[in-house]
Order: C-alpha cells, then structure tokens, then sequence
C-alpha cells in the first residue's frame, strides 16, 4: 500500500479527487488531505508519504519551495504538480527539481490516474532495483572472503600486476593493506597431525589457527592471510600507520609480530592441543617480488620439518646454505607456479599474458651462467603444458600437428639450442592462438544456436548471463559483446523479445490465466509481467487478448 498525500487550498478539489482515488480501488492507495502547503508539511514531518498530488499555487508555500521542502525529508517521494494554463512553465521547471509530472488542471479525471499510476510503477521498479542491489551486496558480502583470498593467493603464486591496478582491487576487495608499500610476510604450519583425523578436521584446525593469529596480529599491525596447502597459512603485514618503509614504525611492527608470536603458539597448544611453528621473513617484500619471498620461505619453513616442532625462525635464523635461494628450491617454486600460470593462459586464449610470462620463463635459456639441468628440466615442464593442451583439444592438436613437427615434445634434442627451442615453443603457441582465432570465426552460428536453444527450454525461469555464460562456458560480459557482435541484437533484447512473443502465442492459443502466463515465462508476480508487456506492446495482456479475440465487423 502506497501513501498518497493530495493537496490543495479548494476542499471540493481535495474531495473530489479522494473520491476519484476511491473509485479507482485497483491502486494501492492510501489517500491522505491537506488544505495548504504548510499543513501538506506538517502531515510530510508525522509519516511517510510516497505520492504528493498538489497544486501547484496556493497561498503561503507554494510550488518549488514545497518540493524542496518534501524531497528534503522524503527523497523517493514521487510529486506530481496540477497546474493551469499561465503557470505551465512553471510547473515545467519543478521537474528539473525533482517532481515526477505536472497535469493541466483542464484534463480530464484519466489523466490523473494515469500519472499516479505511472508513480506507483516508478516506486515499484527503484524498489527491486533497491532490492536487487540489496541482494547483489549481500552476495558480495558473502563472497568477499573467497575473492580476497583468490586474489592474495594469485600474488603469491607470481600473477604480475600494476600498482595502480593493485590498489584498486585491495580498495574493491576490502583487503586492510596498503597497495603503495611493501609487506613483511609470515607463514605459520601445524607440526603434526593425530591419524584419526580426517580433511575437515584438518581445515577446520588450520582456520582455527588463521583466527587465533589474525586476532592477536591485529591488536597491533595491519594484516592479511590465507590458507594453504591444508596446514599451513600465509600473512602479510604492515605497520597500522602508513610510514615510510625501513623505518622505526616498520622495525616496531616486526618486533611485535615476531613476538606475539610465542602467545599464537601458546593459544594453539590450549586451545587446539596442537603445536605450530613460524617463519617470519626479516626484511619487507615488495609486491613484485612477493612470489619469490613466498617459496623461499615456505622452503626455509620445510627444512626442519618432522625434526622440530613449536619454533619461531627468521630466514636470518637459517644455517648458511640452508636457504631456499642457495638449494634452488624456492626458485624451482617459482617458475612451477608461472608454468601452471602459462598453461592457464594457452587454454584461455590470453596471448599478452602468456607473451609476457613466456619471455620470463625462457629468459634462462638465454643466461650462460644458467645450470644445464635447469634448462632441460624448463624444456620438460613447457613440453608437458603443450602436451596437455594438445591432449585436452585434440581438434587443436591435429591442427598443430599440421604446423610442426611433435616428436620434438617427446624427446630432448642436444642438437638443438636454445634459441631454437625459444623458437620452436613460440611457433607452436602462435598455432594455439591461430587455431582458436579461426574457431572462433566458425562458432557464431553454433554458439547463437546453443543460447538460443537454452533459452528457449529454460523460458520459465529467471534466465541471467551468468547461467547463459556457464552454460556456453565462456564469460558474462565477452558472450554479451560476442553475441551482440554476431547478431546486432543485444542478449537481453533477445530474450525480452523471445518472452514477448511467447506471451502473446499463450495469450491467443491458450486459456490460460495471466498469472499462469506470467509463471510460464519466468516471472514471480503477474504483475511484474503485466508492466511487461505493457512496456512492449503499449497494452495489458487483458486488452491484447480482447483486441485479437473480438470478431471481425463487416467490410474488414
């Protein structure tokens, strides 16, 4: 029910247009009177009033100061102005204030209803819309934490990315760290496991342990952590105020988590019955760099895995030649997790990326002081990433096929140099890339005939890009240009007009009730479907089945 304030200083104006209200029971009304502007306020400081039908001159407050007045406590309130001939540029004017419509007092009774009608479908439509975004940051909410882990956990497994960019992904992620500055970084591990437990045993502990760490953390630094590998989990950490790297705010947020450190310890023991040991990275890391800070610490971490339990290390704590960088390992970690990103960039078609990560990973083959075995075990690790893609897409692999010689991924030639191979591995992506450019000219008719296809068997339901997406497996918003691209018709153009044309044929060939309609095409109320169809074919679905089922009169 919708509140409608009528206002006027004529009382046979005011009755008569309740009365008018009255007979027009089909709206959601609830009439409301005022005799001037300042007992229209009055009435607008008491309760919520959702629809002002005023004049537009009255004695006192008038016209646009009025509107001021009931935006200023209501802003959703829909205005409409009844004006005569010599004030019609006036009430013109209001709408660029705020109001919603302006009538000639000389129209007729219709006129009015419709423009209160149209303020109700207005109210209505910023409602779902309210309700929609309502939903939509609820989602968000829910998902927050698994994006900014994803997004964390990218960084730490190499993805390279700009300062800018990061900064506006930690500010849309709501990650509590400062892109501009670099991080301390800390990994922690459960020591052992009893053999009864069981994987959610095994997570529930590990998140049991983030918490009791990012509590106590947080008393004093900025912090963030994720996850991994079911024992252990990774923080980042920053000084609460935003100074300058290497100094006195720095060294004081490295002594109180190095600190803090043995009470997380004490927490998990009491609380947990199990013991955790730490490895906290001496020096800040920059962004760019954070995926090698990461492995070597996780390697330093692993030394003394099943000889000591419960310690809290620095990598400044390692015997000499007992860091990662020295024994290679975190290195080896490294361009493992660029490999996987390699091969995830091949099998999305993302050509700037793969390029950028290409060039970094062969660039060992171009270094003189660079181990032999390091360079066979790369030539290993690229061949197996085209043997998977080959293997997943064999219509691509033919295809490369085609293009070059295969033998080449299955056995090592010394007679080939490096530069050769460069080569070689750089022909055979420019195949990948070539191949799904030519699929991607051959697919159109394909792929509109497969969304179109699932549109039509799924009409009854609440039919998003997201579902029309997952279904073509390709992504929202690139099947949303691909198919407007392809058809000149944009997606929800398509569907609109689908759901229109199947309304009017259930309208003409069935007896089914509007509602019956309305839930067949997919939507929740009848009168969501109403406003609808009314918004595509300038009629109600009633008046559409009435039109086409009346007889024809003579001579038509």
């Amino acid at each position: 029910m919708y509140r409608l304030l009528i206002v006027d200083d004529l009382p046979i104006i005011v009755e008569g247009l309740v009365e008018l209200f009255e007979q027009n029971g089909h709206l959601p009304l609830e009439t409301v009177t005022a005799y001037s502007g300042e007992e229209a306020l009055e009435v607008l400081s008491s309760r919520r009033i959702d629809i002002v039908l005023s004049d537009i001159k009255m004695p006192g407050i008038e016209g646009i100061e009025l509107l001021r007045e009931i935006k200023s406590q209501w802003p959703a309130c829909k205005v409409i102005f009844l004006t005569g001939y010599n004030d019609f540029e006036y009430a013109k004017s209001a709408l660029t204030y705020g109001g919603f419509d302006y009538i000639l007092k000389v129209e007729s009774d219709d006129k009015i209803v419709q423009a209160v009608q149209r303020a109700v479908a207005k109210i209505e439509e910023e409602q779902d819309q309210a309700n929609m975004i309502v939903r939509a940051q609820s989602k968000m909410r829910q998902a927050l934490p698994s994006l900014q882990k994803d997004y964390i956990w990218g960084l730490l497994q190499g993805k390279h990315v700009a300062e800018i960019q990061l900064d506006r992904m930690f500010r849309e992620l709501d990650i509590p760290l400062d892109a501009s500055l670099p991080a301390y970084l800390l990994i922690g591990r459960l020591d052992a496991w009893k053999e009864t437990f069981t994987a959610p045993d095994k997570a529930l502990l590990c998140y049991a342990m983030q918490n009791i760490g990012d509590e106590m953390l947080s008393a004093q630094v900025r912090c963030f952590s994720v996850v991994f590998e079911l024992s252990k989990v990774a923080w980042l950490i920053q000084p609460k105020s935003c100074a300058e790297p290497g100094g006195a705010e720095w060294l004081k947020a490295h002594r109180y988590a190095s600190g803090i450190l043995e009470s997380v310890q004490a927490n998990c023991r009491k609380l947990l019955g199990l013991s955790v040991s730490f490895l906290l990275a001496s020096e800040t890391t920059d962004w760019g760099a954070l995926s090698d800070r990461f492995h070597s610490v996780k390697y330093a971490l692993s030394l003394g895995h099943g000889l000591f339990n419960e310690v809290i290390l620095t990598d400044k704590d390692l015997p000499r030649g007992q860091s990662a960088e020295s024994a290679g390992v975190g290195r080896d970690s490294f361009y493992h997790a660029r490999v996987q990103l390699l091969m995830s960039c091949l099998e999305n078609n993302h050509r700037e990326q793969f390029d950028q990560l290409y060039a970094e990973l062969t660039s060992v083959w171009n270094d003189p002081a660079a181990a032999h075995e390091r360079k066979v075990e790369l030539y290993h690790s690229l061949s197996a990433v085209f043997l998977f893609c080959i293997q997943q897409n064999r219509d691509a692999g033919e295809y490369v096929n085609t293009q070059l010689d295969l033998d080449k991924l299955f056995r090592y030639d010394e007679a080939m140099s490096w530069p050769e191979l460069v080569q070689y591995y750089r022909q055979m992506a420019d195949c990948f890339f070539e191949w799904n450019a030519q699929r991607g000219t051959e697919l159109p008719a394909e792929l509109v005939h497969k969304v179109h296809g699932y549109i039509d068997e799924n009409i009854a339901s609440d039919i998003s890009l997201t579902a029309l997406a997952d279904y073509v497996s390709l992504n929202p918003s690139y099947l949303s240009r691909l198919y407007k691209q392809i058809t000149g018709v944009g997606l929800s153009k398509y569907v609109n007009d689908y759901r229109n044309m199947k309304a009017k044929e259930m309208l003409l060939n069935t007896s089914m009730k509007v509602s019956e309609v309305a839930a067949a095409l997919g939507y929740n109320s009848a009168l969501a479907f109403i406003r609808f169809f009314k918004k595509q074919n300038d009629m109600t679905p009633q008046d559409f089945r009435s039109a086409r089922s009346q007889p024809a009169g003579p001579g038509q």
